[in-house]
């Protein structure tokens, strides 16, 4: 998509989408997933959910 520059990796002044979870997926057994619980999720930088609020 030509935007490497933009996204990509979590670094200063780069857009970025992701969530906080509550255990490590790679380090459970698959069947445990569903026991997760997301912890805060961030739209292009900024927190829009958080569990705790």
């Amino acid at each position: 998509m030509g935007l490497g520059e933009r996204v990509g990796s979590i670094e200063v002044g780069k857009s970025a989408d992701f969530l906080v979870l509550s255990q490590n997926l790679f380090d459970i057994d698959a069947r445990r997933i569903h026991e997760t619980n997301v912890l805060a999720t961030y739209l292009r930088g900024t927190r829009v959910y958080d569990a705790n609020s």
